[in-house]
């Protein structure tokens, strides 16, 4: 597993070799993030985002690893999806009754998990799926495996469950919701089995407040917890009903893209059914736990990589292929070895056909990135603001840092956002500010002593520095 994981994201990781930076939006953005914090300044007060310090922290121990590349998130990436195939391996390994069918059901279940047109660069779905594929084996082992302790799962289980809430409750709070779902079917098997439904129910809030409870130390020490529940949760939700009145609803986002985004909720859905036939109880979980992940991200679904913590749900479809075919070539070590080769061949073909910034290609866009990168690399960590528009990666090499709280804007920013751009801006804070082509200000950033630099414009930014 760690071989074909670490082999595969060498190929379609964004932050591999591979790959140039001009292409990183949102993950640049967590990177800065980790960065500054790693620097000394604190969450919520001097930077703030729409996620949570988990995965800050995640990608600050990436810049610690790594200062002025991507790699070190790379490798962080590859851990994390080492153990995400090793947990879909335990998962098929209930149902099949073959170590080698089951690595080769969790190999397969890659050409959903980095399905490219729902997974690109590396996001918070990344590491969230790790807590659910996690859940997601434990519950099943419970609920579908007759040949375990039961009141020894159902504890394992709920703390599992326990830690992943709080965990994603950190990264990306969605998840927390549908671990929840699970969390309510290890409930109810205790009460029904007659195992304690009062000890799980603690250990999974033992648990839970274990893993937050540092957290909470820190941002009380700092005197930022205050900052991180106002920025987090009612600032978030604030801004997710401005993306509903600024865009489409999400149903539209579906029809829009009905063949790649259909074709891969289709396999999720109908994979999740087919667990059914897999299971000699609990029949539904499976699907159930897929409606809930789907229910939980249709309403906010502004952008297809939210749908990237269903791909797990493949996994059931495949177990249940390979039930009623005959296998008997991958079970041996070099069957694993030539089906696995496929399945990174299709994944990387795949990726190819959606387009990549690939590290050997000389284009537009990556001759003006590397021009502005440079331009930022002259001052000693520098402060930028980029200003109406997402982040970017320019300041990775140059090791930039945030020019004030609000310092990238967010689909749906309300007024706050903007207004604190803007002060910053006018008190000269920043030592660059990066604009979209489309909304460039320019009479009134020269007032204020920024110098404009032209770019090519495939690149569809405008660097100003300060004189």
């Amino acid at each position: 597993m760690a071989i074909f994981a670490i082999v595969t994201l060498l190929l379609v990781s964004t932050d591999s070799w591979t790959h140039n930076l001009w292409d990183h939006h949102d993950s640049a953005t967590f990177f800065a993030s980790g960065k500054a914090w790693m620097s000394g300044m604190v969450p919520y007060v001097d930077f703030s985002d729409s996620k949570g310090p988990l995965l800050w922290l995640i990608y600050g121990v990436g810049y610690l690893l790594s200062p002025r590349t991507v790699h070190g998130v790379f490798w962080i990436t590859c851990l994390n999806y080492v153990f995400v195939f090793w947990w879909l391996f335990k998962t098929a390994r209930i149902y099949l009754a073959d170590n080698y069918l089951a690595v080769f059901a969790s190999m397969l279940t890659s050409l959903a998990i980095f399905y490219p047109w729902v997974r690109y660069e590396t996001r918070a779905e990344d590491f969230t799926l790790f807590f659910l594929v996690w859940g997601l084996y434990h519950v099943c082992r419970l609920l579908h495996d007759d040949r375990i302790d039961e009141r020894r799962q159902t504890l394992r289980a709920s703390v599992v469950l326990g830690v992943g809430m709080a965990a994603t409750l950190l990264i990306k709070y969605n998840a927390s919701a549908i671990l929840g779902v699970m969390a309510l079917y290890v409930l109810h098997f205790a009460w029904r089995q007659g195992t304690g439904l009062w000890h799980a129910l603690g250990a999974m809030a033992c648990s839970s407040a274990v893993f937050l409870l540092p957290f909470v130390i820190y941002m009380l020490s700092v005197g930022c917890l205050d900052n991180f529940i106002y920025e987090y949760f009612v600032v978030n939700i604030d801004v997710v009903a401005r993306q509903h009145a600024l865009m489409r609803h999400p149903i539209y986002l579906l029809w829009g893209h009905r063949y790649t985004l259909g074709i891969y909720l289709l396999a999720c859905g109908l994979s999740a059914l087919a667990a059914a036939w897999l299971a000699l109880r609990y029949r539904g979980f499976v699907f159930v736990a897929f409606l809930a992940t789907i229910l939980l991200t249709v309403s906010n679904a502004f952008w297809l990589y939210y749908y990237a913590i269903c791909a797990p749900f493949v996994l059931f479809g495949v177990v249940a292929v390979l039930c009623h075919l005959d296998a008997s070539r991958v079970r041996s070590i070099s069957g694993c070895v030539v089906y696995g080769a496929l399945c990174i061949a299709l994944v990387f073909a795949t990726h190819s056909a959606h387009g990549a910034a690939w590290s050997w290609s000389d284009t537009p866009e990556q001759r003006a990135f590397d021009r502005y990168a440079t331009l930022m690399a002259q001052i000693q960590r520098p402060r930028v603001i980029y200003y109406g528009m997402h982040g970017m990666a320019l300041g990775i090499a140059a090791h930039s840092l945030p020019g004030c709280r609000y310092w990238v804007s967010q689909s749906g920013a309300t007024p706050d956002m903007d207004a604190d751009q803007r002060r910053a801006i006018e008190a000269r804070q920043a030592d660059f500010v990066v604009v979209l082509s489309d909304y460039d200000p320019a009479a009134w950033l020269a007032s204020l002593g920024y110098h404009r630099h032209l770019g090519d414009p495939s690149l569809p930014v405008v660097l100003y520095n300060l004189r």
